[in-house]
């Protein structure tokens, strides 16, 4: 039974370091939502789109079904072009827009 519970408490204590985030993490994905904020905002598309930045600057970007194939795709190119942006994957209505591009 000690066993069990010392292993329970190890599998736990393991598990919640690993949600945790360098600094230097921290930074990577502040400045890839700082770039991809404002780009969506620059082109009125803040409220039509949604986005989750990953801890190495990548983002995944889901727009409204009434963002025309040009806006997204202006808007996608414009974000691959970031130096803070690792690689943008883009869906729309559950399908995939602009296949995955990493620059790094």
């Amino acid at each position: 039974m000690t066993i069990f519970i010392s292993s329970f408490v190890i599998t736990v204590l393991t598990a919640c370091q690993s949600n945790e985030l360098t600094t230097e993490e921290i930074a990577t994905q502040n400045a890839a939502d700082a770039e991809v904020s404002a780009i969506l905002f620059e082109h009125e598309l803040d409220s039509h789109a949604s986005y989750n930045v990953h801890k190495d600057g990548s983002v995944i970007i889901r727009f409204d079904k009434s963002v025309s194939s040009t806006a997204y795709t202006s808007v996608v190119n414009l974000l691959r072009t970031k130096e803070e942006i690792n690689g943008v994957y883009a869906k729309q209505s559950g399908y995939e827009v602009c296949p995955l591009k990493s620059i790094r």
